[in-house]
């Protein structure tokens, strides 16, 4: 009877190594697909996976073929078999990325702008043609909204040269990699 204790453990471990393994070759292909726009949030280079689409993560993910990051899945051509159904799909104003060290991401239409003065933000809006969706003059932040992800990045790129501007980055979602 101490054989299928040892038995169970055995295939458990086999099938966590191979979820695993399955979730580490798709992270492997995403991050070899991360060939895009380059940017930089603080002092983290991230690259766009620009062949990668990004729905909602549910129990149907493959972790095969999509990298499950948080409530996102991020997966190499077409979307996923969930998205296609016209299931759990996420926003479209969404892009994977992969940090410098391999992390997947998801960049959003948005930019965040750390300025010194509110009158920053208010330039920073009408200059780059964006909505603003958030502003704190006492924590110095406001967030813009665009388009499209491509927007945002260019936006953010112009917004770096506007006087008072200490930083413009595209919002990401840092996200946790987990196995469904």
């Amino acid at each position: 009877m101490k054989t299928i204790p040892v038995l169970c453990v055995s295939l458990l471990g086999m099938v966590l190594a191979t979820a695993a393994q399955a979730q580490s070759g798709a992270a492997e292909s995403l991050r070899q697909a991360a060939n895009g726009a380059a940017f930089k949030v603080g002092d983290i280079q991230f690259r766009l996976a620009p062949s990668a689409t990004v729905t909602a993560a549910d129990a149907s993910a493959d972790p095969a073929q999509a990298v499950v990051a948080g409530k996102y899945a991020l997966a190499l051509g077409a979307a996923p078999a969930a998205a296609k159904r016209g299931l759990a799909a996420a926003p479209a104003k969404l892009a994977a990325a992969v940090s410098q060290s391999g992390e997947p991401v998801v960049v959003t239409s948005s930019v965040n702008v750390y300025f010194d003065q509110p009158a920053v933000l208010a330039e920073a809006v009408r200059s780059s043609g964006g909505r603003l969706t958030y502003a704190s003059a006492v924590g110095g932040k406001g967030t813009i909204e665009f388009d499209s992800v491509q927007q945002a990045l260019d936006a953010a790129a112009k917004l770096q040269g506007v006087a008072g501007v200490k930083e413009a980055s595209p919002k990401i979602e840092q996200l946790e990699n987990m196995v469904l």
